[in-house]
C-alpha cells in the first residue's frame, strides 16, 4: 500500500490540492462547451475534460459523460510511443481518434497539449469529444453493418494539430475534406483546443502558487490517497470470486446474442475483472475496442468500492483487467467499432451485476442501455435551413439506420432479489396506423418518406425486490400511472 499521507503534506492541503484540480478539468469543460458548434457537445455533453502528469497519470476529471471515464489515459500511452515526450513543445496541441491507438471510435477526437513551468513539463490537459460526422459511408458515421474501420471515416494517427502555437493547416484541411459537415466539426475541435489552453492557463498558475516541488508532492499524495482509499475498501470485501453474464442482440450479422462473461475476483486488496468466455469479435460495428472496456470496467468499479472520492488513476491502481485478444471486447484491427457504445454499456451492467454481492446498498438492477439512436440522410429544400435536435442532423427524406438494445426477452434488463426483468426496448414504424411493423433492433438503410412515423421506446429497469412484497397502495399508485 503507497504511503498516501507523503508525511510532509497535511491531509487538507492535499484535498484541497485534489478539488483545485477538479476545479481546472471542470473550468475545461465549461470553456469547451460554450465554445462548441455542435448539440451533441454543449447540449449531450458528449466529451470529456482531464488533467494528467507527465508521466500519463489522470490526476483529475470533469464530471460529463461516464462512457469516457478514463478513456484519455490509454490513448496518451500510444501517443508517447509514437511522438516521444521529449518532442512535446509548448503550445503543440495533439491529435488521435484511432480506435487501435487507445481511442474509442473513429466520431471521438482526443486532444492533448504539454504544461510548462519554469521551463519542465508538469502536466498534460486532455479534451475528448464526439464528433457529429467524421465521414465514412452514412450520414454521422456510424453504421451497425460495417465489417471494417476503413468503412469508419477519417482516421488520424498520433500527430501535431498544433505545433508550438501555429495550427497544422493541412492537417485542418484534411478533416475538412472528409466530413459531411466541415464547419462545424473544425469548430468543434477548436472548442476541445480552447478547453486544453484553459487547463495549461489554470495549472501554470497553480505550479506558480505552490511551487514545482511542492506541487509535484501534492499531486502523487492525490494520486497515492486515492489508492489507498480504494485498497482499504476492497480488503474489507470477503475474498472470493463473482461471475455473472448479460446478452445483448447481434442482428446483424445473425441472430446468436452477443455473450459478455465476466468474473470479479476480490483477493486481499485488489480486484481482477476477467472477461474469459465473452463472445469472439463479430463481422459488425458493435465490437468494443479495449480503451472503451477498460473506460467502463473502471467506472463500475468505483461506482461500487468509492464513488464518493474524486477519480484519478489512484482509484484504478487495485484493479487489474484481463480481455481476451479478438473477443468482442478487445478486437483485432480492422474490425469495426462505431456503434461500440451498444457493448461498452453493458460491460459496466455485467461488471455490477457480478460485484451486487459486493455491493451492499449501493445494489441495483439491471439497467437501461437500451440506447435508441437513428441517424438520417437527404436533403433540406426549406428555405430557413433549420437544424434541431441533438442526435438527428438531416430531415428524414430519403433513408434511416437505427439501432437499440435489450428488445428480446433473453437481454432485458435483469432483474434481482426477487423482482422480475425490465420492459423490452422496441422500434416500431407507423404505430397504430395502417402498416404499423416493429423492427428489428439494427435498422439498415430503410425507406422511409414523408408522413412516416418512428416510435423508439427504451428499455425499463431490472426490477428491485420481489413485487409481492411492495406497500399494496404504492404498487396501485404505480398500475394507475401505467408503470406496470
Amino acid at each position: 500500500m503507497p504511503d498516501s499521507g507523503r508525511s510532509n503534506i497535511d491531509p487538507i492541503s492535499r484535498d484541497v490540492f485534489q478539488q483545485q484540480l477538479v476545479g481546472i478539468a471542470e473550468e475545461m469543460s465549461m470553456s469547451l462547451r460554450r465554445a462548441a458548434f455542435s448539440s451533441i457537445i454543449w447540449d449531450m455533453y458528449d466529451y470529456a475534460c482531464g488533467l494528467f502528469s507527465p508521466d500519463g497519470e489522470m490526476i483529475a476529471q470533469a464530471k460529463t459523460i461516464p462512457a469516457q471515464l478514463g478513456i484519455m489515459s490509454t490513448a496518451l500511452e500510444h501517443m508517447f510511443r509514437a511522438i516521444p515526450r521529449e518532442s512535446w513543445k509548448p503550445g503543440d496541441v495533439l491529435v488521435c481518434n484511432d480506435p487501435f491507438r487507445g481511442c474509442t471510435h473513429t466520431m471521438d477526437i482526443v486532444l492533448f497539449s504539454p504544461v510548462f513551468f519554469d521551463g519542465r513539463m508538469v502536466a498534460i490537459t486532455s479534451t475528448i469529444a464526439h464528433h457529429v460526422d467524421i465521414g465514412g459511408k452514412i450520414p454521422c458515421t456510424e453504421a451497425a453493418d460495417n465489417i471494417e474501420i476503413f468503412a469508419e471515416g477519417l482516421i488520424l494517427p498520433p500527430l501535431k494539430l498544433v505545433e508550438e502555437g501555429r495550427p497544422n493547416k493541412t492537417i485542418f484541411d484534411i478533416v475538412a475534406a472528409n466530413v459531411r459537415d466541415p464547419a462545424s466539426c473544425q469548430g468543434d475541435l477548436r472548442a476541445q483546443i480552447a478547453g486544453c489552453r484553459t487547463g495549461e492557463r489554470r495549472m501554470a498558475e497553480l505550479y506558480a502558487r505552490h511551487g514545482r516541488e511542492a506541487a509535484d508532492g501534492l499531486t502523487r499524495a492525490c494520486l497515492d490517497y486515492a489508492e489507498t482509499y480504494m485498497r482499504r475498501v476492497i480488503a474489507g470485501m470477503p475474498d472470493g470470486r463473482h461471475e455473472a453474464q448479460v446478452l445483448i442482440e447481434d442482428d446483424v450479422t445473425g441472430d446468436e446474442s452477443i455473450r459478455l462473461a465476466v468474473a470479479v475476483t476480490v483477493k486481499g486488496d485488489a480486484l481482477e475483472v476477467d472477461f474469459a468466455g465473452s463472445s469472439a469479435q463479430r463481422d459488425n460495428a458493435l465490437n468494443c475496442p479495449i480503451a472503451s472496456t477498460l473506460s467502463m470496467v473502471h467506472y463500475a468499479v468505483k461506482c461500487i468500492v468509492a464513488p464518493e472520492i474524486a477519480q484519478n488513476e489512484g482509484c484504478n491502481r487495485p484493479v487489474r483487467l484481463a480481455v481476451p485478444a479478438r473477443s468482442i471486447l478487445n478486437p483485432e484491427r480492422p474490425a469495426a467499432v462505431s456503434v461500440r457504445h451498444l457493448t461498452q454499456q453493458a460491460v459496466a451492467d455485467v461488471v455490477l451485476k457480478a460485484m451486487a454481492p459486493l455491493a451492499g446498498n449501493r445494489v441495483a438492477a439491471g439497467s437501461h442501455t437500451s440506447f435508441p439512436t437513428f441517424g438520417a440522410g437527404g436533403f433540406d429544400d426549406r428555405a430557413e435551413k433549420r437544424q434541431d435536435g441533438v442526435a438527428p442532423y438531416y430531415i428524414i427524406s430519403d433513408i434511416v439506420g437505427a439501432y437499440v438494445q435489450q428488445t428480446r426477452e433473453d437481454t432485458r434488463p435483469w432483474g434481482l432479489a426477487g423482482g422480475e426483468a425490465g420492459a423490452p426496448a422496441a422500434i416500431v414504424l407507423n404505430p397504430g396506423r395502417a402498416g404499423e411493423r416493429k423492427l428489428a433492433s439494427k435498422i439498415i438503410g430503410l425507406p422511409v418518406k414523408q408522413g412516416d412515423v418512428l416510435r423508439f421506446r427504451g428499455a425499463g429497469g431490472g426490477g428491485f425486490g420481489d413485487p409481492a412484497t411492495r406497500d399494496p397502495a404504492r404498487a396501485a399508485e404505480d398500475e394507475a400511472e401505467g408503470l406496470v
